[in-house]
């Protein structure tokens, strides 16, 4: 799989491209793929649900693993980019970390299909895992941000900010993973960010931070 992600980018073969429909079938494949798993996922379902026959989707990506990394891909990007707005928004520390974390908890609570992938890519080194690496990275320099500007501003403790940022999303991560049916995404929210500032918080964040979980 990982090897056909250089590949997705490319222009579709034949015709030139209809405006929109590449778009149109990563949203319609999301909505299979978050479904199914991802060798019950058919090609048919994603061209039926899209509007158009399966050989249109064969124009746009060569093949089902094409298409699955492009939806992932995708994904990523966007939360990647939401997670910048997140944090360039006006707010303290806490709030823009929790805006992360919650930002990271929502995008994934309804894409499990997302974490099988990673968890099987990330460690392979081919082009999957890669793309996934990369905008992991930026997102923990985004953390290390937030965690340098609560240091500076005195509301965290002096800690390692790459270490406390990989901690953190961490901690999401398995929230994410190994989440039970009755779990709430805001209670998850609230308890990885009062953990967190409980460790690196200055004495009055940790005690804001607890305040406002109970």
């Amino acid at each position: 799989m990982s090897s056909a992600l250089s590949r997705i980018t490319g222009p579709p073969r034949g015709r030139p491209p209809t405006v929109g429909l590449r778009g149109a079938i990563l949203r319609s494949a999301e909505s299979v793929f978050s479904g199914h798993e991802f060798h019950a996922a058919a090609m048919d379902d994603i061209a039926r649900r899209c509007g158009v026959g399966k050989g249109t989707l064969y124009r746009y990506f060569s093949s089902k693993d094409d298409l699955f990394l492009a939806v992932v891909r995708e994904g990523l990007e966007r939360l990647r980019d939401e997670l910048h707005k997140r944090v360039d928004a006006p707010g303290s520390p806490v709030e823009k970390l929790t805006a992360i974390v919650r930002g990271i908890l929502a995008h994934f609570w309804e894409r499990p299909f997302l974490l099988v992938l990673i968890h099987r890519e990330e460690n392979k080194g081919g082009a999957a895992g890669r793309s996934w690496l990369r905008r992991r990275g930026e997102i923990v320099r985004l953390i290390q941000r937030v965690i340098e500007e609560g240091i500076a501003a005195h509301q965290f403790r002096k800690v390692d900010s790459r270490l406390a940022s990989e901690m953190l999303l961490g901690m999401v991560r398995a929230m994410n993973r190994y989440r039970s049916t009755q779990d709430r995404l805001e209670e998850l929210v609230a308890n990885v960010i009062g953990l967190l500032v409980a460790g690196i918080g200055a004495d009055d964040t940790a005690r804001r931070a607890g305040g406002r979980e109970r």
